[in-house]
């Protein structure tokens, strides 16, 4: 929607700026964390009141503070994320049904112009030729196939790190 682009731009920016202290990961550095499943969740929490409970057993090298600081982040930052799944969710879904009509009304136009072009229309034909490119199958052979998947993973691991390098900016 054209007239709310301005306004939800804002609002995801200073969302952005906000959150500034949130970290972009590389696959590497990611694949290597700890992750927490529900289970390790209340496990961690049911531990945090117990350390907090009773300091004695906390090894010289953990500390208290900083581990009620990551407890605290990570509970706050599942809220945030859980909020934040559902609006992605339904953008996706809107963007889905916007582009799955979309799509329908190109082939019904596409499909009345090929018949007025069937039927002598010169405008007609041009429009049909040039929109005709997007049904040409193009076949490849396996080989192009792998090359063109491992380039569209360096594309994807070239986007990472640009985002990465936007965010530390």
């Amino acid at each position: 929607m054209p007239e709310k682009d301005t306004i939800v731009q804002q609002v995801l920016d200073n969302l952005s700026a906000e959150l500034d202290f949130l970290l972009l990961l590389a696959i590497e550095d990611r694949m290597g964390l700890t992750k927490m499943g529900r289970r390790d969740v209340d496990f961690v929490y049911r531990t945090f009141k117990h350390a907090s409970g009773t300091p004695v057993y906390i090894p010289p090298f953990v500390s208290l503070e900083e581990f009620k600081k990551d407890v605290d982040l990570s509970t706050w930052l599942r809220k945030v994320e859980k909020k934040l799944d559902l609006i992605i969710t339904k953008v996706r879904d809107t963007a889905l049904v916007s582009e799955s009509e979309a799509y329908q009304s190109a082939r019904l136009f596409y499909n009345s112009v090929k018949a007025a072009a069937k039927a002598g229309d010169e405008e007609a034909e041009k429009i049909t030729r040039e929109l005709a490119v997007h049904y040409k199958k193009k076949i490849e052979s396996p080989e192009a196939a792998k090359k063109t998947s491992k380039e569209a993973a360096k594309n994807a691991s070239n986007e990472e790190e640009s985002l990465k390098e936007e965010t530390k900016a």
